[in-house]
């Protein structure tokens, strides 16, 4: 008796946690006993690289953020200074209602004056040097550049710069991995050959020439 007595009470716990598994409800806010957040997303207008000439208007597209679905507040930092050429980099930030956050950012580059008709560096260049790799430049923005690597194949810097001409080279102040890079450069048409002269005063680093092949 003593013995289906116990089996009777093993009987009805398991019943009783069996009818409460099944009364978990997933849901938008909810996995099991355990509450959903909902990060932070962006909604980003306009690019995320701009240039803007010297002496002209920055106006920033905006950026909006949601949590699940709803708008929440977004701070911005950084500014642009269009009396003064060189890059600016504005970030926006967001915290959902669980503290966690998120931030996106944006590139603006005041260039010098309007690029002349036509120029494109766009292109994949092969590192002329001791180290085997090949680069993709892509224009950005009027006048403005990115590259995924500036430096060899060893080391991978990527870098924004700028040419108005196509010829003449500028890099502006831009943080790196390695540190603050900036400099100058040159592409010659007739070679195909584009060298990065750049200094990153944190590695010890000043005027040093990095050849790359256009392909």
């Amino acid at each position: 008796m003593k013995k289906i007595i116990q089996l009777l009470f093993l009987s009805v716990i398991i019943g009783l946690v069996a009818c409460n598994k099944d009364e978990i409800h997933n849901t938008d806010e909810q996995v099991g006993i355990s509450r959903v957040t909902h990060f932070p997303v962006f909604q980003v207008s306009g690019d995320e690289f701009m240039s803007v000439v010297k002496g002209s208007t920055f106006t920033d597209p905006g950026v909006k953020a949601f949590e699940g679905g709803t708008e929440i507040p977004v701070k911005v930092s950084g500014s642009v200074n269009t009396n003064q050429t060189g890059l600016y980099v504005i970030t926006y930030s967001a915290t959902n209602k669980d503290n966690f956050s998120a931030t996106t950012t944006r590139t603006v580059v005041v260039i010098a004056a309007h690029e002349n008709a036509g120029v494109d560096l766009s292109g994949k260049y092969d590192y002329v040097g001791s180290s085997t790799y090949t680069a993709t430049v892509t224009k950005v923005a009027e006048g403005t550049y990115t590259t995924d690597n500036s430096w060899s194949g060893l080391t991978i810097i990527p870098i924004v710069f700028v040419s108005l001409d196509g010829l003449a080279i500028s890099i502006p102040s831009q943080a790196t991995a390695f540190g603050t890079a900036f400099g100058t450069g040159t592409y010659t048409p007739a070679t195909k050959r584009l060298v990065y002269t750049i200094s990153i005063p944190s590695q010890g680093i000043s005027n040093s020439n990095r050849t790359w092949q256009r392909q």
